[in-house]
């Protein structure tokens, strides 16, 4: 029997997919959870202009007692080391620029070196079928960042944070926050593993 998570959906103005993803999390395991999106917003690391990182997200979720695991091919501890050249090099020069105009650079050094402090929530690999399976299994929501026209088979990148809750042995079933939103949606593991393997800066998202 599929767990009763509650969709929410992306605000109108479509760049809060993952605060949305998050809130799911957050109103599933404590049902009296009552922070409103705007408030949300800022304590998820949504600055108006700029990219929404996973950190904030993932430092609060941590400093309020949950069990929090991150796994993606960003690298924080040389991002911490880098900062800005990180980004270029990691993706080019012209993409790398841009990052670092959208980003509030100091605020997510400062996040990066609170999650390494914290020992063993990020993990710098790429997530696989087995992981998702693996932390479903155990009681976990996963929030997961991929690539949208991807994932409705458009060409192209937008970044996306979808809520997985659960999986069969076709896909796994989620919530997109959209927008528009949709409940339950069931995407193929191979379709699935396309969209999270896009290349991408992994640490940020972006709604189309």
């Amino acid at each position: 029997m599929q767990r009763q998570i509650p969709l929410i959906p992306n605000e109108p103005d479509d760049l809060h997919c993952l605060q949305a993803s998050y809130m799911m999390i957050a109103k599933y395991y404590d049902p009296d959870f009552a922070i409103p999106m705007n408030e949300w917003s800022e304590l998820t690391g949504f600055e108006k202009g700029k990219g929404s990182w996973a950190s904030a997200g993932l430092l609060w979720f941590a400093n309020h007692g949950y069990e929090v695991h991150h796994i993606s091919l960003f690298d924080w501890g040389a991002f911490l080391k880098e900062e800005g050249n990180y980004l270029i090099r990691t993706s080019d020069k012209e993409a790398g620029e841009w990052q670092i105009r959208h980003t509030n650079m100091a605020a997510e050094l400062k996040r990066a070196q609170e999650l390494l402090a914290k020992g063993d929530i990020v993990e710098f690999r790429e997530p696989t079928e087995a992981d998702i399976k693996n932390y479903l299994d155990q009681g976990f929501l996963l929030r997961i960042h991929l690539n949208y026209r991807k994932l409705v088979g458009r060409p192209g990148y937008v970044g996306h944070a979808v809520l997985v809750f659960d999986y069969d042995s076709d896909g796994v079933y989620m919530h997109d926050p959209g927008s528009p939103p949709i409940e339950g949606l069931h995407v193929a593991w191979k379709l699935l593993e396309a969209a999270m393997a896009d290349p991408t800066i992994d640490n940020k998202d972006g709604c189309d």
